[in-house]
């Protein structure tokens, strides 16, 4: 019975020293081309490599994490980059598990770094957890481990005293361009005055004007438009002397150039009296004035003509303006007009 629990005490002895203490074992001999260094607690293996041991500004480094553990023990690695922030991370991959020959699980996690500046560098301590069905968890963290990134300077670098820059030189002044754009501007504004000129003279279409209508045919129409109406036959006979009145004066102005719808019969008889050398003849200008004088009985005095008064009156007025009327050099010399059309009748002009 004794040599069974001396049997059971080594065991259970053998046991707490795996999980306990956590045993480091730093190799001796690292790779001559880089760093290697591993640590062991129980039933869990890390190493920790570094492709170069004397890196330089201009490399990057690989830190590859290898981790072997029993086929029942769960390992959980530390954060991704999450303690290499000295360095900035080009990139890191992970390996699926894998079994090895003797039994073990194997993963790695292969980090590509990249020094800032040339000095010393630390791959900080890095916590690994593992644990095992049935029992509590187990932490395994690494050592640090130092590099020093070398300059690419040499070694009397530091000596070296930097310049200042020259100061500024002046830039040789281009030629004046201001004759040339003056040149420039005085051609564009005379070819495009040219091009006005041109355009005013040959290309711009010219507007026909036509003719202004003689002053004959515009009372005559009117004329028309007033026997059309029938005043007189409405009893409107004041109206009908109005409008009568009108087209003679209106005629007067077209055709003389004297303004006659802006004055009295006194003003325009006295203006007529004074410029005996007008082209009204003396038989034309007693027309006139009776015709003038005869309208204002009816349109002032309240006077009321009969019906062949009212006639009378109309065809002194075409008559006078027949008889006065511009005409052609073709044409024969106007007569006096003898008949005596009704003034109600709409062909009477």
């Amino acid at each position: 019975m004794r040599g069974i629990g001396f049997i059971v005490l080594a065991a259970w002895a053998l046991v707490l020293a795996g999980c306990g203490g956590g045993k480091k074992d730093e190799q001796p001999a690292p790779s001559p081309a880089g760093l290697e260094k591993t640590f062991e607690r129980g039933p869990v293996k890390v190493t920790v490599r570094l492709d170069k041991k004397e890196p330089t500004i201009a490399d990057r480094l690989q830190l590859e994490l290898e981790v072997v553990s029993d086929e029942d023990v769960k390992v959980t690695m530390p954060p991704a980059g999450a303690e290499l922030s000295s360095f900035g991370v080009v990139d890191y991959t992970t390996s699926q598990p894998e079994l090895t020959r003797e039994g073990k699980v194997r993963q790695t996690r292969t980090y590509v770094l990249e020094p800032f500046l040339s000095g010393k560098y630390e791959i900080p301590p890095l916590a690994f957890t593992f644990v095992r069905k049935g029992e509590p968890e187990h932490t395994l963290e690494t050592e640090a481990i130092g590099i020093e990134v070398k300059s690419l300077l040499p070694e009397d670098a530091k000596n070296l005293d930097i310049h200042d820059i020259a100061g500024p030189v002046d830039l040789p002044k281009p030629p004046s361009k201001a004759p040339a754009i003056v040149l420039s501007i005085l051609l564009a504004l005379g070819l495009a005055a040219g091009a006005w000129w041109y355009w005013r003279n040959h290309w711009r279409p010219r507007q026909f004007v036509p003719p202004p209508r003689p002053a004959h045919e515009i009372a005559f129409d009117e004329l028309r438009d007033l026997i059309a109406e029938d005043l007189p036959g409405s009893g409107q006979i004041k109206a009908f002397y109005q409008r009568l009145s009108a087209i003679l004066r209106r005629y007067i102005e077209n055709r003389f150039g004297v303004h006659a719808p802006g004055q009295t019969t006194e003003e325009f008889l006295s203006w007529q009296s004074r410029h005996a050398d007008s082209a009204l003849e003396s038989r034309h200008q007693a027309l006139l004035t009776q015709f003038l004088k005869h309208c204002d009985l009816v349109k002032f005095a309240e006077l009321q003509p009969s019906e062949a008064e009212i006639q009378k009156t109309f065809d002194a007025c075409k008559a006078f303006i027949l008889e006065t009327r511009v005409q052609d050099p073709q044409e024969a010399p106007a007569q006096p007009s003898t008949s005596t059309p009704t003034v109600a009748t709409s062909d009477a002009v």
